[in-house]
């Protein structure tokens, strides 16, 4: 449900946004407690050496025999939060949470003549999952068996929140995250050009929908520097959020780039992040407005995993059985039995093969590459007219690994990447991505009429019903699809 809570609020201008009673000690409120900390980084972590504070607010009468739902903010305590959480927690308005309070890492000082490291873009503005993987693998269990915390496991439970770069960086732990954090308030938030978010919004909506709640708030005088405009950049992320069926709100005032505003309505954000807790767990497109096109290929579901099957390559016999293979060739063999991959050049690089579904053109997969070829075979087998045609979709700073390949009978290509299974149309363009459990080495199409889509990752083999029909072209007659929309 998208909530514009400003235009509830007092006419304002510019930053005379001030605290409301919520934000404000009141009498008879019992006062929760604040512990104080530091967390040094092992050379082993992911931020090695970094140093960093905290603090942890414990809500008044703070019961440790259940698990506790909680909430992390970067850039440690803002918004005047124990204060809100005590007036809220209070009126039963919000359950009785655990604040954690998290200060950006920094790396002390060679010597007396030199800088620390300040870790703090690095570690916030990045699109990748390493903070995401820092606060869930090492720093909140480190906290946990050092204060005796017992944090709820329920990613329903979880909330995380932050300013600025820290917004973005709250943004993208329950985006790679939704399994653990699924609440998400973010002020102000960095989604421009630093290290890659002035792309997020494209991928909100070529991603499946994730099970996400979540607030923005920014004002007409925030940032507009040569990295992009907050402003716009936070329209641009919430009507992509509503575009793909998100549980998101947004409060959009005449403030600048600080905390003035945000504290303001910090309390009704709360109430409306936690609203029907715990009764009411967070789904993805809860009102089913999604307008994502991977719902012309997969319907309701997830992956399903298929046990006893491990490795990297999957082969389909003529029934759809799929089983484990080395060979990375297979959905290159025409149904004549032709093949066409020692005509490549640099068959080294090659990661992944497959026909089109008239078995008329040669996709080509290459590592280290975010772009596949197609080749056109002719009429005597020979490859010809060559050239880089599919441009993958490519968010984090590494390659996307592009491996294995294959299509349905629509002529949709399926590769199989780091950041999940990328559906092209046949004019070259990433339509949508299905997120997967971990990076997929290789996709293909199985199981009864070849309809079952299954990938390989890693240790493990997934499959998904879908809508679709896919291609094997060793076994089947060439087909030929409809003509694209270019």
């Amino acid at each position: 449900m998208a909530l514009a809570l400003a235009a509830n609020a007092p006419a304002q201008g510019g930053d005379d946004y001030a605290p409301g009673p919520d934000s404000k000690p009141r009498d008879g409120v019992a006062k929760g407690q604040l512990l104080k900390g530091e967390y040094v980084a092992a050379q082993t972590s992911i931020f090695p050496g970094t140093v960093r504070e905290y603090q942890i607010y414990l809500p008044a009468g703070h019961d440790t025999s259940r698990p506790a739902p909680f909430m992390v903010f970067q850039d440690g305590v803002i918004y005047q939060a124990p204060v809100v959480f005590d007036n809220l927690i209070a009126r039963k308005e919000i359950p009785p949470l655990v604040g954690i309070f998290i200060r950006p890492g920094v790396v002390p000082a060679a010597g007396d003549k030199a800088l620390p490291r300040f870790n703090r873009s690095f570690e916030y503005d990045s699109v990748s999952d390493r903070y995401a993987r820092f606060l869930i693998d090492e720093f909140l269990p480190a906290i946990r068996q050092r204060h005796g915390l017992n944090l709820s496991d329920d990613p329903n439970a979880r909330a995380i929140a932050g300013s600025s770069s820290g917004g973005i960086c709250a943004f993208m732990v329950a985006w790679h995250r939704p399994d653990q954090f699924r609440r998400v308030f973010t002020s102000v938030g960095t989604y421009v050009g630093i290290h890659g978010a002035d792309q997020l919004p494209v991928w909100v909506r070529k991603c499946e929908p994730k099970p996400l709640r979540l607030h923005l708030q920014s004002g007409e005088q925030d940032n507009n520097l040569y990295c992009g405009d907050w402003w716009m950049a936070n329209q641009t992320m919430q009507r992509s959020l509503m575009w793909n069926g998100y549980d998101v709100s947004h409060t959009w005032g005449t403030g600048g780039h600080n905390q003035k505003h945000a504290t303001a309505i910090f309390p009704d954000a709360l109430r409306g992040l936690w609203k029907g807790y715990p009764a009411e767990p967070i789904v993805a497109n809860p009102r089913g407005e999604a307008r994502w096109r991977g719902t012309e290929v997969v319907g309701p579901g997830d992956w399903e995993p298929i046990s006893g099957k491990t490795g990297h390559r999957l082969d389909v016999d003529a029934t759809g059985a799929v089983s484990v293979t080395t060979e990375a060739l297979a959905r290159a063999i025409r149904h004549d039995g032709a093949a066409f991959a020692s005509q490549l050049s640099e068959p080294g690089t090659v990661s992944g093969l497959c026909l089109s579904p008239d078995q008329t053109l040669l996709y080509v997969a290459r590592t280290g590459s975010n772009f596949l070829e197609s080749h056109q075979i002719q009429a005597g087998g020979q490859l010809a007219h060559g050239q880089p045609y599919y441009q993958l979709d490519h968010l984090l700073p590494e390659p996307v690994e592009a491996g294995g390949l294959c299509v349905d009978t629509k002529g949709w290509l399926y590769v199989a990447t780091r950041v999940g299974v990328q559906v092209c149309d046949q004019a070259g363009r990433v339509n949508f991505i299905l997120p997967t459990p971990r990076p997929a080495t290789d996709v293909c199409f199985g199981g009864p009429e070849f309809r079952d889509l299954h990938i390989a990752c890693g240790d493990a083999i997934y499959r998904r019903a879908t809508l679709a029909t896919g291609c094997a072209s060793r076994h089947q007659k060439p087909v030929l699809p409809e003509k694209p929309r270019l």
